[in-house]
């Protein structure tokens, strides 16, 4: 954690364990170190459409697809990034049985920190949460 925490409030110190600044300042700069894309996606709900044939790959976290290649494919999904994009088929259990996700370079930053594809989807989960309780108390 010392390669990538910051002092936040020019107060001489790197507090990621008292100051949430400093927390928040931190993990802004592990994801711009690790070339996180600025207002690009991080995963999007998938189906399995009739197209597709295969088994349901298992997870990882190097990307081995592009979005073009997982609609060939018969997975639906909606995105705005270009079809040469790196993207992957992700599969998780949910409360009403398997969810599948396309996973972004954005959620691969995030499994770079921990390695795992739950823990990345539920970080990110939490932080649209985060935001749009912040937009509220903005309102």
């Amino acid at each position: 954690y010392r390669a990538y925490a910051v002092d936040s409030t020019d107060d001489g110190k790197r507090d990621i364990w008292n100051n949430w600044s400093d927390v928040i300042g931190s993990v802004a700069n592990y994801f711009v170190r690790h070339k996180w894309n600025r207002d690009e996606p991080v995963v999007a709900a998938a189906t399995l459409g009739d197209k597709w044939t295969g088994d349901v790959p298992e997870n990882t976290l190097n990307p081995k697809e592009t979005i073009e290649s997982l609609s060939r494919q018969g997975v639906l999904f909606s995105t705005t990034l270009g079809n040469d994009q790196k993207s992957q088929l992700v599969t998780l259990k949910g409360a009403d049985g398997i969810e599948y996700w396309v996973g972004f370079h954005n959620f691969f930053v995030i499994t770079r920190y921990n390695h795992s594809v739950m823990y990345a989807l539920a970080v990110h989960q939490l932080g649209q949460e985060v935001a749009l309780e912040v937009k509220r108390g903005e309102s």
